[in-house]
């Protein structure tokens, strides 16, 4: 019995159950308003993560990943940590909040590195499109449902390695969640994280939609995903509807991690135009392997990285790998 409640996400139901009936009566499971709209988002998107996505493009991925690995290679970027960075190094126990349907994991598990994986996200559909994958590939990967904002580990319960991909973006208490993660993790374990650390809400500031926009004026129509003429901002309004936690504190990210961890690695990876951008152009148009294409978008990548090489953009997303500060936080 006292093995099944020191598991990692069974205390934490527990415990959220019996506050929630407490503050807030039987029907409400003490979740706040904005929670509950991003719950019920992922509950039916859990692949959103996934849609209309740059990196799909193989061109853009392959630089993406050589930038994520600060120019040392083009394979996939979990690879690349896993094989080269972490080369020769075996962790006993990961953490990986906000999991989503668990193919990081997946790698990670079937990579060897990893003796044991804990691994939470706050979507029930999530988690059992995770479940289901890892037991078709026989793989032993503890998936359960906590919540970002709000998640307990038991007592005594430690990690030498916190994997999170594309799941910061999402934390509204980034104070909570990074002195959570410092002290679950060990004096020498690593913190990566994989992120979208731009504008908070992906609402850009009007230089970046200016370029954006200069950018898109150059494509014909028949190569547009839209008919709209310019890319324009979301209403703050809006996004808090369709999803209240997306980059509800990104550009706070990366000031809050210094004050936890000190950053070994930070490798910017850009996005700034070509994430806000790709999603209006046809997809297909720039995956039929014709020298045309492939040379305009090495130049839009090549466009992008001069922006954040003289400093007139920052890059919107990052690699960092960090090392938990050596006091109490």
């Amino acid at each position: 019995m006292l093995k099944y409640f020191l598991k990692p996400g069974v205390l934490a139901n527990k415990i959220r159950k019996f506050t929630g009936k407490l503050l807030f009566g039987k029907k409400n499971k003490g979740y706040d308003h904005t929670d509950n709209i991003a719950r019920k988002f992922w509950e039916v998107n859990p692949n959103a993560a996934y849609q209309n996505q740059w990196i799909e493009n193989p061109i853009i991925a392959s630089q993406v990943y050589y930038r994520m690995s600060g120019g040392h290679s083009h394979k996939y970027w979990l690879s690349w940590l896993l094989e080269d960075y972490f080369a020769g190094k075996r962790f006993k126990r990961m953490l990986s909040p906000g999991c989503g349907v668990g193919d990081h994991e997946i790698i990670v598990a079937k990579s060897g590195v990893v003796d044991e994986i804990d691994a939470f996200d706050f979507s029930d559909s999530s988690i059992g499109i995770a479940k289901d994958k890892a037991e078709k590939l026989g793989l032993q990967i503890n998936f359960y449902n906590d919540n970002l904002d709000t998640f307990v580990i038991p007592d005594g319960r430690r990690y030498d390695l916190v994997l999170c991909t594309g799941s910061v973006h999402h934390v509204k208490e980034l104070e909570r969640f990074f002195a959570m993660i410092h002290n679950v993790l060990d004096s020498d374990g690593y913190f990566v994280i994989n992120e979208y650390v731009g504008e908070c809400y992906n609402i850009y500031s009007k230089k970046q939609v200016d370029i954006i926009n200069r950018m898109l004026s150059c494509f014909p129509q028949e190569m547009r995903s839209s008919d709209k003429d310019k890319f324009q901002n979301d209403t703050l309004s809006n996004r808090i509807a369709i999803d209240p936690s997306e980059s509800v504190r990104s550009k706070f990210i990366l000031p809050l991690l210094k004050n936890y961890f000190d950053i070994e690695v930070k490798h910017p990876f850009g996005g700034c135009i070509l994430h806000p951008l790709y999603p209006y152009l046809k997809a297909d148009k720039f995956m039929n392997g014709e020298v045309e294409t492939s040379v305009l978008l090495k130049l839009l990548l090549e466009f992008e990285a001069i922006l954040m090489d003289y400093q007139f953009l920052e890059s919107d997303f990052v690699l960092c790998i960090s090392r938990p500060k050596r006091y109490e936080v």
